[in-house]
This record gives C-alpha cells, structure tokens and sequence, in this order.
C-alpha cells in the first residue's frame, strides 16, 4: 500500500492542479484508506486496495459534475490530512495536534481553495503530495525535513509552469 501512496503523491505533487480529476481521486483514494483502516471496514491488504481505489475512482468520475466542490472538499481533506500526518512524518512531538486544529486548518484550506482557486490549491496539492512521499519513503542519509522541503519546492515549481503554460496566449 505504501507504493502506491508514493505514486499517488507524487501525480499529486506535480499535477495536483492541472488535473482536477486525478487531485481528487489520490484525496478519496487517501480518504477511503483511512476510512476503511479506521472503522475495520476491510479485513485484508487487498480488500484495502479495493476500497481505496473504489472510493478514488468515485472521486475521479464526479469531478466532472461537481468539480468545484469536490475540489473544496478535497482541500479540506489534504488540508487537515497535512496537519495531522505531515509533523508525525518529520519526527517531530506530536502532542499539540488536536481534531480542532486539524479542523481549522482543513476548513483554512478547503476556503482558500473555494475563494482563490489556482494558487492555494498549487501550495496544498504540493504539500500533500510531499507529505505522502515523505510519510511513507526512506532516502537515506537526506533528513525527512530537508526531503519534505525539496519536495514541496518541486512541485510549487512544477505546478506553477505547468499552470504558466497551459494560458493561452494573448498575441
């Protein structure tokens, strides 16, 4: 399960705006395997897959229905999924994270997503798809911290060429 989070972070952290559908479907992917693992839903790994890309692909095909929604919500989900995972990630102390905080910071997230569009979604699609990657990957001698940073740059640079370049010209 762990690769498959590293991919998902990864399309995530580099795609994570330009391609709504696959944003939400690696967030209900995500949200379906916390879900199934919190609540006992599955009993075996590859029940969990099969949840989890269940709930991904729902995601994925409502996206072209709802599409700003299910990008706020997703916000709200990645938002406080950073919250929570991304300081247990980095081997930090963990003690100040509460369901209010987490709550905050996913309801600051899913906001700035609804009101700004583009740019927030950008920094927290990037900071999700660091924070999957570096949740559930060793590299060795580099510090998940400095990981964590590289990452993030990556794909703030990524998406934002990405997003540059997809304007059409006004020649």
């Amino acid at each position: 399960m762990s690769a498959i989070l590293v991919v998902i972070g990864f399309v995530i952290l580099v795609t994570g705006h330009q391609s709504g559908w696959l944003y939400v479907g690696g967030v209900a992917f995500l949200s379906g395997s916390i879900l199934a693992d919190q609540l006992n839903i599955v009993h075996s790994e590859i029940e969990l897959i099969i949840f989890s890309l269940t709930s991904g692909a729902l995601g994925a095909l409502l996206v072209a229905y709802l599409r700003k929604i299910l990008v706020t919500i997703a916000g709200l989900i990645s938002g406080g999924y950073i919250c929570y995972y991304l300081p247990v990630a980095l081997g930090w102390e963990t003690s100040w994270i509460n369901w209010f905080l987490v709550t905050l910071v996913g309801l600051a997230s899913a906001i700035m997503i609804f009101l700004w569009g583009a740019l927030p979604l950008i920094l927290i699609s990037s900071l999700l798809g660091a924070t999957l990657i570096v949740q559930h990957m060793t590299f060795g001698p580099i510090s998940p911290t400095g990981m964590f940073i590289v990452l993030s740059i990556f794909g703030l640079i990524a998406q934002w060429l990405l997003w540059q370049y997809s304007k059409p010209d006004n020649a």
